[in-house]
């Protein structure tokens, strides 16, 4: 502070992506901020993964036992068991002493593809790495792999992973610096320490390794989710620093000291602090900007549209308001846009999954499919309502009927 000025506190709170400027989409700092505190980003990266895995995946053959409806061939629709040989393999457990269901649910495998899918469209790549005990997986990426070697084909071979984690209520960092193992064949090699640190996977959103590493999930939509959140700031705050600007009249007694010292005073100033001067060195302050918020609050609906479009995602998956006529029930339209959204994500990395089974189990899948529940016909809904109101006609000219 100087001596002709004062600064007041008059709310005391600002979003934290604001007042840190998390704005920087090449640095990946700022990605993995955005991502968990971004409402716009997280439901768009972390809440669709969420959905996504819901339910329990369903391979070919059915090694999760997700086929509840045929627990024997004497309940196959159509089906004799007196004279046709039925394929039992189908409906029955993929190995009898194996419970891959058990160990799936022990070792949290939901949580282990949520956190994949989450990193690799944050930040187009990560490494998760499977171990014997628990905590049994770990996913990897910019924060903890400092590199990353590959052979002469540019395949990954081996990362270097360096890492602390304070545990609750300890006095230290619990260090880790070791090398992961990234091909089958170097899957028993042991560090200089005589341990095995368990073996990981590179795995890739896209399937390309180009120069263009960042070319993540969150490129075409990044500078759309820094303008929601000033928006949405301008209508909660109606500030002229974010919708408009302040022009300030000098009084006589400015000298080239007392303005740098009145433009440090104008960075500072905001929602959280204001600013009082003698009308020797301010006369007057005129705030630019709009006098109401509705041009904010009108703009913030433009561009969550244009996010929305962005994302290939309906409108009402981010706005969560019935404002379109429609009712967003599972049946609607939109409920079938933002499946085909979760089958067209999920398809991007699901080799990635096959692989991950095939290392933790040995068990080499055909295929795999998210359990995304069919919504109704659009159509069938819209009958739905008709024959409602159709109902609600004759029963209105019963009762008028009865009263005449």
């Amino acid at each position: 502070m100087t001596d002709y000025e004062d600064e007041f506190n008059v709310f005391t709170y600002q979003d934290y992506l604001i007042f840190y400027k998390i704005e920087n989409h090449d640095w990946w700092i700022h990605r993995d901020i955005a991502v968990r505190k971004d409402f716009f980003l997280k439901k768009f990266i972390n809440g669709l993964d969420l959905s996504i895995f819901e339910e329990k995946l369903i391979f070919t053959p059915d090694i999760l036992e997700t086929n509840k409806d045929m627990e024997s061939p004497e309940e196959v629709p159509g089906s004799d068991p007196g004279g046709i040989e039925l394929d039992v393999d189908a409906l029955t457990p993929f190995y009898d002493d194996i419970n891959i269901l058990k160990d799936w649910n022990r070792e949290n495998w939901d949580d282990l593809m949520i956190g994949l899918y989450d990193a690799a469209r944050t930040h187009k790549w990560c490494i998760p790495v499977l171990y014997d005990e628990p905590p049994y997986w770990q996913i990897f990426t910019y924060r903890e792999i400092c590199e990353i070697v590959y052979d002469k084909k540019d395949v990954p071979i081996k990362a270097h992973a360096m890492w602390a984690k304070q545990l609750p209520l300890a006095k230290k960092y619990n260090q880790h610096d070791v090398w992961i193992n990234l091909t089958e064949e170097d899957s028993e090699k042991l560090n200089d320490k005589g341990e095995n640190t368990g073996m990981g996977l590179f795995v890739n959103w896209g399937h390309d390794i180009d120069k263009d590493i960042d070319s993540n999930d969150l490129e075409s939509v990044w500078s759309l989710s820094v303008d929601l959140r000033y928006i949405l700031n301008d209508i909660l705050s109606n500030s002229a620093k974010s919708s408009g600007f302040y022009h300030v009249t000098y009084g006589g007694a400015i000298t080239p000291t007392l303005r740098n010292g009145i433009k440090d005073s104008f960075e500072n100033c905001g929602t959280n602090h204001m600013i009082g001067a003698t009308e020797q060195t301010i006369m007057k302050i005129d705030s630019m900007c709009p006098a109401k918020p509705e041009f904010s609050i009108e703009a913030m609906d433009k561009v969550m549209k244009i996010f929305a479009g962005a994302t290939n995602l309906p409108y009402l998956y981010f706005n969560s308001e019935k404002d379109v006529g429609g009712i967003y029930e599972e049946n609607s339209s939109a409920m079938a846009q933002v499946n085909a959204k979760k089958r067209e994500i999920f398809s991007k990395l699901k080799y990635y999954v096959l692989k991950l089974v095939e290392m933790r189990w040995g068990i080499v899948c055909d295929e795999v499919f998210p359990n995304i529940p069919e919504v109704k016909e659009e159509e069938d809904y819209k009958e739905f309502i008709i024959e409602s109101r159709v109902s609600d006609n004759k029963k209105n000219k019963n009762v008028k009927n009865k009263n005449a």
